[in-house]
């Protein structure tokens, strides 16, 4: 399981070089991260109905 203060400070650390490395303004690139993580929410509900679904029909 991940420490969730690790995740934290990665977390901060990868918003940090994505503000340094780029010139937009956080209300520029909030959106494509924003959708990332809904991806990655999305993803996650997928599996876990999927695996629901493939031990329902055995």
């Amino acid at each position: 399981m991940i420490n969730i203060r690790k995740l934290e400070a990665e977390l901060w650390e990868s918003a940090d070089l994505l503000r340094q490395g780029s010139k937009l303004t956080s209300s520029q690139y909030c959106m494509p991260v924003l959708a990332l993580l809904f991806l990655r929410y999305a993803y996650s509900r997928y599996k876990l109905v999927e695996a629901e679904n493939a031990t329902s029909f055995l």
